[in-house]
């Protein structure tokens, strides 16, 4: 699951709190709207994201890890700490 391209960004970023599908395409500059749909998708069906509905109008669509996705914090911030020491900035 992580080594699918885009999935780490969109959990370290849902890490911060729930946001709107919006708030987080611009949180995540180069993803397309269809990536990150498929990838919210994909990481709803593993229940580490949920995705709430408010009623409008208009209708509002927000995403918030799940218990399961907020206990991979340990995990992603030691892939970051990792990649900050030995990769090499592009």
């Amino acid at each position: 699951m992580l080594g699918k391209r885009w999935s780490g960004v969109v959990l370290s970023t849902l890490m911060q709190g729930p946001v709107h599908f919006s708030e987080l395409k611009r949180g995540i500059p180069g993803i397309s709207d269809r990536i990150l749909n498929e990838r919210l998708v994909e990481l709803a069906a593993l229940d580490l994201v949920e995705r709430n509905v408010v009623a409008g109008p208009p209708v509002r669509v927000f995403y918030k890890l799940t218990g399961h996705g907020a206990a991979m914090r340990p995990a992603l911030d030691e892939l970051t700490r990792w990649a900050e020491n030995h990769l090499r900035p592009v």
